[in-house]
Parts: structure tokens; sequence; C-alpha cells
């Protein structure tokens, strides 16, 4: 028997689920931020949220929070990477997993099919190619060095990373 596809994950529309995790990541951080920052952790996940609904997808999104809401202290794109770059990589994903765990239990995902893409993203790296997490990839953009990982998705219309795996952790073995 095959259960009819639902497009809508559950009952928790976009903007409720933005509020569970603002408030998710403000309980279990997903980036330590320096003692020494000059933003504050939710000024730095307001950006965060920002890119991760904008349809760019991307922090340089966040130049269009200026001008929408001048009150507030926005900081640079720059700022930000280097805030996640003092973080480990496996913390950081480890956050990601126990919110998203949470985000889970809330949904109705059972007895309902959907459609999941898996993407691999290759990332170029110009650093020192014994850098951690950084492997041989395709040429492009002048390095044949990056980080590679995977991204598994439910897409239709309403959009989840179910979660994001590092290559290296597979020794080449996509299986």
């Amino acid at each position: 028997i095959m259960t009819p596809k639902n497009d809508s994950i559950s009952c928790i529309e976009t903007a409720s689920l933005l509020a569970v995790s603002s408030k998710l990541l403000s309980i279990d951080n997903i980036i330590t931020l320096p003692a020494e920052a000059n933003y504050s952790y939710q000024e730095i996940l307001n950006v965060l949220l920002h890119a991760a609904t904008s349809s760019t997808n991307s922090l340089e999104s966040a130049s269009d929070l200026r001008p929408k809401i001048p009150n507030i202290r926005i900081p640079s794109v720059d700022t930000i990477f280097n805030y996640i770059k003092l973080n480990s990589i496996d913390n950081i994903l480890s956050s990601f997993r126990k919110m998203n765990n949470n985000i889970f239990k809330m949904m109705d995902l059972k007895n309902k099919v959907h459609d999941i893409a898996i993407d691999f993203h290759d990332i170029p790296f110009y650093g020192c190619r014994d850098t951690p997490y950084i492997r041989g990839i395709k040429p492009k953009t002048g390095t044949s060095w990056g980080y590679s990982f995977c991204t598994l998705d439910i897409i239709g219309n309403s959009k989840l990373t179910l979660d994001v795996i590092d290559i290296n952790g597979l020794n080449k073995d996509y299986s």
C-alpha cells in the first residue's frame, strides 16, 4: 500500500518552526562565541536564521536586514564567519543534530511519504592541504583541495535538512 505523498512536513508552519528553532538554538548554542565577542549570541542567531530562510540561503543576505530593521545591531558576514571558525565542526554538527532531534519529536513525520534529496558539496579551500577535514576535490576556482560533505534534505513545499555528513568520515565509501 502506497501512502500518498505529503508536501507539508507537519502542521508546524515556517514561522512556528523558526520560533522553535530560535528557542532550541538559544538553549544549546550551535556555536560558542569568544569572551571578547562584540555581538550577543542572539544578534548572531538572528542573522543565521535570516540566512537560513532567505531565498539566497547565504549569510550575505544579512545585508537585507539593515534597511528593514535599522534599530538592531547586525554583525558583518566576516564577523560571523570568524566566530564560526573558532568552533569545531564536530561540535556544530552535534548541536545541529540535537536541535533537529527535538524538532523531529514535534513533527509528525511517521506514515507519510516525503521526497528526499541527497546532495554532495565541495567547498574550495586555499590553505594548507593538511588541515583537518580537507580532501582532494575536482579543481575549482584555483584549488583542488576543499571540504566535502553531503546533505540529506526533505524537499517539496516544505524543506528541512535532516543531516550533514562529512565525507572525510566516510573514507571515500559513499555508500
